[in-house]
């Protein structure tokens, strides 16, 4: 067992392997980690990118300027691209003290790392956070989230697509928030009509 200095890590968002998974050969990529935090753990789907988006993205170089918060920011500038970089951006940067490798770094390119931020989750609530730790904390405690992940479970284990507005959903998710204990929220899908009883169209 390794132990991780809390001031560092917290859960899965800050594990190396899933940081190296938002990365690219040689640097952090906080486009793909922002849209991973937000899409699997928030519930929004941004959709797919604009046709040439991949080209404006910084160059991922070992003699690139600045840091790659900075050549982020500057790529994501333009207009048709900041109304969902600016959801996007912020929980990617949060994790910038964390290199293409998930390695903890105080400095991106002899340069501070700044990690934090401010987003609006699409049910309205705002996460600030000075690094991925404070994010991690923060998503944790965040309905939305919960609401996410309650979801997800619904849907895995009924093998059905079920709509986020399905009553038997909001249902659980209403328990989860209140509970917030995994063991039971499991305990309630099983037991619950979504579960025990499938609907299906009768033709005639």
């Amino acid at each position: 067992p390794v132990e991780f200095d809390p001031a560092e890590r917290a859960g899965i968002l800050t594990h190396p392997a899933f940081l190296a998974l938002g990365a690219y050969a040689v640097h952090p990529a906080p486009v793909i980690r922002g849209t991973q935090v937000l899409s699997r753990l928030a519930c929004q789907d941004f959709g797919a990118p604009p046709p040439g988006a991949e080209a404006s993205a910084p160059p991922d170089i070992e003699e690139a300027e600045g840091t790659n918060r900075e050549r982020t920011e500057l790529a994501t500038a333009a207009p048709e691209c900041a109304g969902c970089h600016r959801s996007i951006n912020p929980p990617g940067f949060a994790f910038e003290h964390y290199d293409a490798f998930g390695q903890w770094r105080e400095e991106d390119n002899d340069l501070p790392v700044d990690a934090s931020g401010e987003v609006m989750l699409w049910g309205g609530e705002v996460l600030r956070f000075d690094d991925g730790v404070e994010l991690a904390h923060q998503l944790a405690q965040s309905d939305q989230v919960k609401d996410c992940y309650t979801l997800r479970w619904a849907r895995y284990a009924t093998g059905a697509q079920l709509e986020a507005s399905h009553p038997g959903v909001t249902l659980l998710q209403s328990g989860f928030r209140a509970d917030d204990d995994v063991a039971d929220l499991l305990v309630e899908i099983v037991r619950s009509e979504l579960f025990r009883m499938r609907s299906v169209e009768v033709t005639r």
